[in-house]
């Protein structure tokens, strides 16, 4: 690590050194949407013999494509980095974005609620040989970032679960009834959050916000959301999706997410302007089509009506001409599948 980069962690309080490039204020299960405990420390006991893409493969194969994916990296060429740039990366998980921008930038830190995801992505900048990285193991909804110390704010899909209290497994979460605690309004525990990131800002420092779209088509054919688990709640009135989720899940509705005017209102009460919304296809996660919200994209190409394996599936078909006619035909981006945000302090 270069010294001169520590400045920034020097302005967090009460931090206690776990690695070289790790610092802890709690350690903390929190938030891990994708690996359980077990799985947590099968990863871990790889690292060392074999690389952390091999060790990911082997522990959960279904997680490698969104922690290694080279599709994610693309929506940060909407940021123009000029590579002077100290960034915060919140919610960081695997390093999907954290490492690329390493790559890019002057300086990043990582910041997460789990360890052991922690602990994978400081193995991931070793073998890039990256010296301008560090992490701090903290609660994403109680950590203070310091006043005016960053150039850039990297909010990646993390929003919809930051109401979740208990600790996140994703199987357990989509696929089991469970009763969890419920603490807070989930759009005042989102909005706090956004401030906070707003307060950690440079002036005309930016934050790079990418989310599910409420509205996202899919939703209304019936295919579940991937934040519930349940059908059709998104686009419901939030105290009747709250109702649905009681009645299916044992569960109150909390991971939120929001429309293009709704996402714009709320990172406006949070102080930011010259807001810019992106539409995205398939998703944010592995990003294909983007463009300015509302404008025309003569390069979109609906869903291939075939497999990967060649062969056409009727599901492919009617997703295909449905993705024609919304998206080609109609322009109907309120939509999209995925929003990305940008704007400026």
């Amino acid at each position: 690590m270069i010294e001169s980069n520590r400045f920034v962690i020097n302005n967090f309080k009460n931090l206690v050194r776990e690695t070289d490039r790790i610092f802890l204020t709690k350690k903390t299960d929190s938030y891990l949407p994708n690996l359980s405990k077990k799985q947590s420390s099968r990863l871990i006991s790889k690292f060392g013999t074999i690389s952390t893409k091999q060790s990911t493969e082997q522990t959960k194969p279904v997680h490698t494509q969104a922690a290694f994916s080279g599709k994610r990296v693309a929506a940060l060429e909407l940021l123009q980095l000029n590579g002077t740039e100290t960034v915060v990366d919140l919610g960081c998980k695997c390093g999907e974005l954290s490492i690329p921008l390493a790559k890019q930038v002057s300086y990043v830190l990582g910041v997460d609620q789990k360890l052991e995801l922690l602990k994978l992505t400081e193995v991931r900048a070793d073998e890039d040989n990256l010296n301008n990285i560090d992490f701090i193991c903290d609660n994403l909804r109680e950590i203070k970032l310091p006043e005016n110390m960053f150039d850039l704010a990297v909010v990646n899909g993390m929003p919809a679960w930051m109401p979740e209290i208990d600790p996140v497994v994703a199987d357990d979460f989509l696929y089991k009834d469970i009763k969890r605690e419920a603490e807070g309004n989930p759009s005042k525990i989102q909005l706090d959050f956004l401030r906070n990131v707003h307060s950690g800002l440079k002036t005309k420092g930016r934050i790079f916000l990418s989310i599910d779209n409420r509205y996202d088509y899919k939703m209304f054919f019936g295919v579940k959301n991937l934040h519930t688990g349940m059908h059709l709640t998104t686009f419901l009135p939030k105290w009747i999706a709250n109702i649905v989720s009681r009645l299916f899940k044992k569960r109150d509705y909390r991971t939120w997410v929001y429309s293009f005017n709704e996402l714009e209102e709320l990172l406006k009460k949070a102080g930011f302007s010259n807001i810019k919304l992106h539409a995205c296809w398939p998703d944010y996660r592995f990003p294909e089509h983007i463009n300015e919200y509302g404008e025309y994209n003569k390069y979109f190409r609906p869903t291939s009506t075939r497999n990967k394996d060649g062969v056409i599936k009727i599901k492919r078909v009617i997703a295909n001409r449905l993705e024609w006619l919304i998206f080609n035909k109609l322009n109907l981006q309120i939509f999209s599948p995925s929003i990305i945000a940008i704007a400026k302090k």
